[in-house]
């Protein structure tokens, strides 16, 4: 291919700017970004979206096994921080090219990630940003426009219900529309797919169960035969990242499942831990923290306990009563066995002098 028809020959970027470097990804702020990302940084995991659920019209004149991600540093800093964004080039059927004369032999696939509570009418504007500055950076470097394939994924808790066509969202006479740009977004409604319609890649797969059901309280039936399969195919090494992901995900989204069950369903299945002063292990030493100062705590009741028993039978023996058992004792809050205390007490003043 030569270089102008090169999709990755525009610009490089610099060691922060790669696509799924540290810096770049550490600026993304919602867990569905985080665990969609690093999904779709998984080739096979991106083919295997693609090819299952991007409509068939669009993936028909696809070469799949020629799939490659793409730099976005092209695309404006403003929207980078706005949105979670994965583009890919593919190479198209050498029969389009040909019957089409088209400039390139590839198109660009643009997966913009939505996970918005509510479906957001300006995501067609937006996209369409995209779209355009892509466009303007490859006249800026004197290469061909390449047809790009816009494909939102929504994980919205409710169904996707806003325009998906600019003709919807700005409706015109029929005879304008020749002259008016058109643009229509395929929609993957996460949230809605069938479970047997999740079926393929590991990875892939675990991460459109989570993203579906992340935040249901029943998310460790899920959880388990997940971690189940992808122990399977994954070793400790290659879960690392994605179980620092999903732990970061689940604990943020989940209402039931913290750190302490996250730990031990993980090391159910991989005897390994999130790597030192990343996001997972300061969520992990912030539970065993809180476990710390809550065994201090029950340390400190129990002790206090002891020397209120001891307190009492003290008391019990001054009035010259028989002594409370350890066992009767036991069972009793502090605030009782102060009540005890002070009712001891009481009879020691009222005593006959």
């Amino acid at each position: 291919m030569p270089a102008s028809d090169n999709p990755s020959s525009p610009e490089q970027p610099g060691p922060s700017e790669q696509p799924g470097s540290p810096e770049r990804d550490e600026a993304i702020q919602s867990p569905h970004d985080r665990l969609v990302n690093l999904t779709l940084q998984q080739i096979e995991a991106a083919r295997s979206l693609i090819q299952n659920h991007l409509p068939h019209e669009l993936v028909q004149y696809l070469k799949l096994d020629t799939l490659t991600p793409v730099d976005t540093s092209l695309i404006d800093r403003n929207l980078r921080r706005r949105f979670v964004d994965r583009l890919f080039s593919v190479e198209v059927s050498d029969e389009i090219v040909s019957s089409l004369a088209m400039h390139t032999k590839y198109v660009y696939v643009l997966v913009l990630i939505d996970h918005k509570s509510t479906e957001d009418p300006k995501v067609l504007i937006q996209m369409l940003g995209y779209i355009i500055r892509i466009w303007e950076n490859a006249l800026a470097n004197n290469q061909p426009l390449v047809p790009i394939l816009p494909w939102v994924l929504y994980n919205g808790v409710g169904p996707w219900r806003a325009a998906r066509s600019l003709a919807e969202l700005i409706p015109v006479p029929e005879s304008w529309k020749r002259f008016i740009p058109s643009l229509e977004l395929p929609i993957l409604d996460i949230g809605r797919m069938d479970d047997a319609a999740m079926a393929g890649e590991p990875i892939l797969h675990a991460a459109l169960k989570l993203l579906k059901y992340g935040r249901d309280i029943d998310l460790e039936a899920i959880l388990r035969p997940l971690f189940e399969m992808l122990a399977q195919v994954l070793s400790p090494q290659q879960a690392q990242n994605l179980l620092d992901t999903i732990r970061i995900y689940v604990m943020s989204v989940n209402p039931v499942i913290g750190e302490e069950k996250m730990s031990e369903l993980a090391t159910e299945f991989w005897p390994v831990q999130p790597e030192p002063g990343s996001v997972a292990d300061k969520l992990i030493k912030k539970g065993e923290a809180r476990g710390e100062a809550r065994g201090k705590a029950l340390g400190e009741q129990i002790g206090e306990a002891r020397e209120k028993a001891n307190t009492i039978r003290m008391l019990q023996s001054i009035l010259s009563v028989p002594q409370s058992t350890d066992e009767a004792l036991s069972d009793k809050k502090l605030d009782e066995l102060q009540a005890t205390i002070e009712t001891l007490q009481q009879q020691i003043v009222n005593r006959p002098s």
